[in-house]
């Protein structure tokens, strides 16, 4: 081969590379703002422009994936056994656990970070699974919208490099971190917060080894041992793909975090310093919680603390906590087993996992709970 061939070859691997690379982030996340200069409108007020209503400035929607449903979601889930899972999930991979009427479902990562939405029915309880892997936000709601069952996609849009789904039914879309509608006809609706906890496959199957898990015949054809973000050093490092709104340096931006919230006041909890401090009573606007570390499935917990009129004090004690007023002890799952209060049962309040960098940009006013 001649010095010219061999440029030439060259040249032509070159072209075919940055095209593969260039298709590689068209189909998983590209960033690309739509046209038109960013929009000086605050966030969280509803407005109307050009006819269209939007609680979020319209120009700082980002396309995410050109195609809407260009990453499909599941609509019609299939379940398998744990022993059947155990086959391919990793150990060290997380997803959903989910509790409904005394029975568990699990939604693996290595499934959502293809999907991003499952639309569930479990035991009756209508449920919208959500996961964003730019923002590792897994959080679940009930799926209702107006006391009707209302099936969402994937937009292929992103604000604050987060997921926008949207609604089958008015093509309004929603914020996947904030569990609202910011564009289109619903703007202002909510949805409610389902509780389910971030766990690891080896922590959930230990735990309930009777339990479903979403299985990967999802009827789509997908790697589901591969996950296209971790090759990327994503997880780890200190990048954020997209623009923010806000950005907060009180912690690495993908500092692991679970985030409390309420009409009056926000908190976030990095995951390693609840790890360490083991119980925290807190206090977040009108709510009186405490958050804990949950040693069985390695992950934080969050219950009210107020009972029968009275604010309980919790401490640690061995795999128990303990109300200061009178000695009983309380499993992790909230209920007392013995003492003044047994079988009382704690209020759950649902916690929302993310990374640090989206719930700051979502809720700029937070308080933030870090080790020092």
């Amino acid at each position: 081969m001649n010095r010219q061939t061999f440029l030439i070859v060259l040249a032509l691997i070159a072209i075919l590379s940055a095209g593969i690379i260039y298709y590689q982030y068209q189909f998983y996340r590209t960033p690309m703002t739509d046209s038109g200069e960013l929009l000086d409108e605050p966030q969280g007020e509803v407005q109307e422009t050009d006819g269209v209503l939007h609680a979020i400035p319209l120009g700082d929607i980002i396309t995410g994936n050109p195609a809407k449903d260009g990453i499909p979601s599941i609509d019609d889930p299939s379940y398998e056994s744990v022993g059947a899972a155990d086959l391919y999930l990793d150990d060290n991979g997380f997803g959903l656990a989910v509790e409904v009427a005394g029975s568990y479902r699990y939604y693996p990562y290595q499934i959502l970070v293809w999907h991003e939405i499952v639309n569930d029915t479990f035991n009756g309880q209508d449920l919208l699974v959500t996961y964003c892997p730019l923002c590792y936000t897994g959080i679940v709601f009930e799926r209702e919208v107006a006391d009707e069952v209302v099936e969402f996609g994937t937009s292929g849009k992103l604000y604050n490099s987060n997921l926008l789904m949207y609604d089958r039914k008015t093509d309004s879309l929603w914020s996947q971190a904030m569990g609202e509608a910011v564009v289109g006809e619903l703007t202002g609706a909510t949805l409610t917060l389902y509780p389910s906890l971030t766990v690891s496959w080896a922590d959930f199957k230990s735990e309930h080894p009777s339990a479903q898990v979403l299985s990967r015949n999802t009827g789509f054809d997908r790697d589901y041992t591969s996950d296209p973000y971790g090759p990327r050093g994503y997880y780890e490092n200190a990048s954020v793909w997209f623009p923010l709104s806000n950005e907060d340096g009180r912690a690495h931006p993908k500092t692991i975090i679970y985030g409390h919230r309420n009409d009056a006041a926000q908190k976030a909890y990095a995951a390693g310093a609840i790890e360490e401090t083991k119980v925290l009573n807190d206090t977040v606007g009108p709510d009186s919680l405490v958050i804990f570390w949950d040693s069985n499935l390695n992950t934080v917990k969050g219950f009210s603390r107020q009972l029968d009129g009275d604010v309980l004090e919790f401490e640690q004690t061995d795999d128990f906590l303990t109300d200061t007023r009178t000695g009983s002890l309380w499993n992790y799952d909230g209920e007392a087993v013995s003492g003044d209060y047994r079988g009382r049962q704690l209020e759950v309040l649902p916690l929302e996992n993310s990374f640090w960098f989206s719930w700051a940009a979502t809720y700029p006013e937070t308080e933030l709970f870090i080790s020092e």
